[in-house]
């Protein structure tokens, strides 16, 4: 778990530079404007799959039992989890409206599992980026983050109906890259 933890960290103090404008601006002046994005995002890409071999790695440790209404909510939160990502993907009213809704979305993503989960490994991974998106939600505002003040037409519409397919998908896809299906057809 300890791995787990690990790329838990990683990812998590990685995506907390946007939330400080100067180390941001640091950094992108270290790396220079070209190299930052693609560093940044091989960095995270490690983090993300360090955290992936982590989960798999995780033995069951049984911390509490989920509500029995957790795996339903969970299905809900999720959902709005992704509709944010969708927002965040795209330049539209809601984005400048929910300000941090990448932020948003990971707070949803991560109680709808702790909802449903009630293994440490869960508890790692899941409370681990609630902390995290919690984190960066205040310490964003704080420094006076915004969006980038484009709004681009009929984005939101699109950004909705991107987050329910990738919602969709990730459903579908869960069982073979998470290793949990979500539907079990019997």
């Amino acid at each position: 778990m300890i791995i787990l933890a690990l790329g838990v960290l990683i990812t998590s103090l990685l995506h907390l530079v946007a939330a400080f404008p100067s180390l941001k601006a640091s950094l992108k002046a270290r790396t220079g404007e070209r190299a930052y994005g693609p560093i940044f995002g091989l960095a995270s890409l490690v983090g993300v799959i360090i955290t992936i071999f982590g989960w798999r790695m995780s033995d069951f440790v049984h911390v509490y039992d989920p509500p029995e209404w957790g795996r339903h909510a969970n299905f809900s939160l999720t959902l709005v989890a992704f509709i944010c990502l969708g927002i965040f993907i795209f330049r539209g009213v809601l984005r400048q409206r929910l300000r941090f809704p990448l932020a948003i979305g990971v707070m949803f993503w991560a109680t709808g599992h702790l909802l449903a989960n009630g293994d440490l490994a869960s508890i790692i991974l899941f409370g681990g980026f609630l902390l995290y998106a919690v984190a960066h939600f205040v310490i964003a505002s704080a420094n006076g983050i915004r969006p980038t003040p484009e709004v681009r037409k009929g984005h939101d519409l699109v950004s909705i109906i991107i987050g329910i397919a990738l919602y969709s998908v990730m459903a579908q896809a869960h069982g073979t890259l998470i290793g949990v299906p979500v539907f079990q057809l019997s």
